[in-house]
């Protein structure tokens, strides 16, 4: 449930325009489907426009609206919170259904007789059209992660076509030295960091030096860390990681989001969704950096 996922697309005028295409589908399909009620009398074309009308009104309140007056409700979109508003698009979808019903098309029925007719509507219309915006929503978030994970790679690739080209690193001098709430310490220059993970208060650092592949337990938290190493190319890129950026060997991107590969070890180290973009514009600073070296 807390995988990353697309809140629709990427602004308002495409989210309408996707919004008028869904609420003609449930026109269309009621016209083509001729739902009958307990009497069997099929709705009118007027009727049907109604349902359309009531569709579009709704998801255009919680797909273009809600997020301008809760936008922190919105942000890291994940999964679960996908279902919930497709659960809320056709809940209300549904009241506003039982009500039209109730004054308008059946009022000899019952309430619950209304109550039941309009929400299996609502669950037979929205079935399709919700089946494939899921998926057409899973396939476009896949596509931008790999398009942004190539793109990525093909800095990763200039970059190491450019340390050839040089003979110092960039902060090759930069020493630093990271301290523990134990007051243990631990000294190592910032390029020869590969990844730092946390486990609670603890941190495992993690660096490649002339004797290979060194790892310390430090009793600090990630945070802490964080704000010791205070360079822009030591990028917390999980809420448990700390990813040297100069380390990464390749990005892989899928529905889940980017993966990393460290240089020279087995490591595969997940992005959060948050930090993404930032992690791609770094990888852009360190090809200038080289660029400029």
């Amino acid at each position: 449930m807390n995988t990353p996922f697309p809140f629709y697309l990427d602004d308002d005028r495409k989210n309408i325009i996707f919004i008028l295409v869904v609420s003609l589908f449930v026109v269309a399909f009621l016209s083509i489907y001729q739902p009958a009620f307990s009497q069997h009398v099929p709705l009118s074309v007027a009727q049907n426009f109604l349902f359309g009308g009531v569709t579009f009104a709704i998801l255009f309140i919680d797909i273009i609206l809600l997020p301008k007056f809760f936008p922190k409700a919105f942000d890291n979109f994940t999964l679960g919170k996908y279902i919930l508003i497709t659960i809320l698009h056709l809940v209300l979808i549904g009241i506003v259904s039982t009500i039209i019903d109730e004054l308008f098309i059946c009022p000899q029925l019952t309430l619950w007789q209304n109550i039941k007719g309009a929400n299996l509507q609502v669950a037979l219309t929205g079935f399709m059209p919700v089946t494939i915006i899921f998926l057409f929503l899973k396939n476009k978030m896949l596509q931008q992660n790999l398009k942004s994970a190539l793109t990525a790679n093909q800095q990763l690739e200039k970059i190491k076509t450019l340390k050839k080209e040089v003979t110092v690193k960039p902060g090759a001098n930069s020493l630093i030295v990271l301290h523990s709430d134990t007051s243990e310490t631990l000294s190592l220059h910032l390029p020869d960091l590969l990844f730092i993970e946390a486990d609670d208060n603890y941190a495992t650092v993690v660096w490649k030096n002339g004797q290979g592949i060194q790892k310390k337990l430090l009793r600090v938290n990630l945070k802490n860390l964080e704000t010791q190493i205070n360079n822009s190319f030591a990028i917390r890129c999980h809420r448990s990681y700390i990813v040297n950026v100069y380390a990464i060997s390749n990005i892989t991107g899928n529905t889940n989001g980017y993966k990393l590969q460290i240089l020279d070890t087995d490591h595969l180290i997940p992005v959060s969704r948050a930090k993404g973009k930032e992690l791609i514009e770094k990888i852009q600073q360190l090809r200038n950096v080289m660029e400029l070296a």
